[in-house]
């Protein structure tokens, strides 16, 4: 990634090894209109008075991103590339009055996260985001926009397969199509009674009350690491505290939002109530067969908050965590 000037080629002819990308805490990375929207950047570090994740999108303004796609051209006049147009992905930060509804709310989350930033990110004569640090939020946003267009939701059809050149039909003997005919009835039926006996056991896991015999668990403070002050650093994105690793698994699925992946390091001490915080936006729900399913989510503070409770509007995503995997404590009742 050319975000950093190219070393010298090596004595010997050969070129080094190339290094991963590591952001600076104390100064917004470089990005290049050709790499928006590539890789996640974190923020400098005291850029943001509290941390930042942005909230699950509704479907409506990923109908609209899907036929509308958020990008901004422009066509050169003179140089070796005269007339020659450029289109670069972007997101809007400011919209006419008459413009979507999709659009009004695209431009309220870069509001939300313009109230979060601290001096050091705005203009002191204009009061006005400084254009570096513009360019990493509308980086970080595509990334997460991108993230929640893969994930599947209702309303979208999938894509149509390509066309294939046609085949002889299968033909299949008479004696055994009998055979094959129970056997996928069978299968249905395994299916079936499956997935009733889950979706009985999740709906009594989320109704009922918690057990009285469990104890509150309170856990110790951890001494601050010597890298605890690089938490929005790539090194520590997406990795559970050692005590609490039963989150890991919901951390490596592929459809955990981003927002709550590169928000967690190894630095922070979840806080365990029976309800979800008011507060918290979007949470991940992990399902235990030994256990009721626990809501994993950010309040405005920046705090992890793992909840038995939570409303079912802000569930992104539910994963069944591995047989065997060790169970969360349990909540702090008061």
């Amino acid at each position: 990634m050319p975000l950093e000037l190219q070393p010298p080629p090596s004595p010997l002819g050969q070129a080094p090894a190339s290094t991963k990308h590591q952001c600076s805490p104390s100064s917004p990375c470089t990005i290049l209109l050709s790499e928006i929207g590539k890789c996640y950047h974190a923020f400098p570090k005291g850029s943001l008075r509290a941390r930042f994740a942005p909230p699950a999108v509704p479907c409506s303004v990923l109908h609209h991103f899907d036929v509308h796609p958020f990008r901004w051209s422009w066509t050169t006049k003179a140089g070796p590339n005269a007339g020659k147009s450029f289109t670069v992905p972007t997101v809007p930060t400011s919209c006419p009055k008459d413009s979507p509804k999709a659009v009004h709310w695209i431009v309220s989350i870069f509001h939300a996260f313009k109230s979060q930033l601290a001096p050091q990110a705005l203009d002191p004569e204009t009061g006005r985001v400084l254009p570096s640090y513009v360019k990493l939020y509308k980086n970080n946003m595509l990334m997460h926009l991108r993230a929640q267009q893969a994930c599947p939701r209702a309303g979208k059809s999938p894509a149509s397969p390509p066309p294939r050149a046609a085949t002889k039909p299968l033909v299949t003997t008479p004696s055994n199509s009998p055979g094959v005919i129970v056997e996928l009835h069978v299968e249905i039926a395994a299916l079936r009674s499956e997935f009733q006996a889950f979706r009985s056991m999740h709906e009594a896991s989320t109704l009922a009350p918690p057990s009285p015999g469990n104890a509150p668990t309170v856990m110790p403070p951890q001494p601050p690491s010597p890298v605890s002050s690089m938490s929005m650093s790539v090194i520590h994105e997406g990795t559970a505290h050692p005590d609490h690793s039963w989150m890991q698994p919901l951390l490596d699925n592929r459809r955990c939002p981003n927002s709550i992946r590169h928000s967690i390091d190894s630095s922070m001490v979840p806080f365990y109530p029976v309800h979800i915080p008011d507060d918290v936006q979007i949470v991940a729900q992990a399902i235990f067969a030994a256990d009721s399913p626990r809501f994993v989510g950010l309040d405005s503070n920046g705090d992890l908050q793992v909840a038995i409770r939570a409303p079912p509007e802000l569930v992104v995503v539910a994963v069944v965590m591995p047989e065997g995997s060790p169970l969360p404590p349990a909540p702090n009742i008061r």
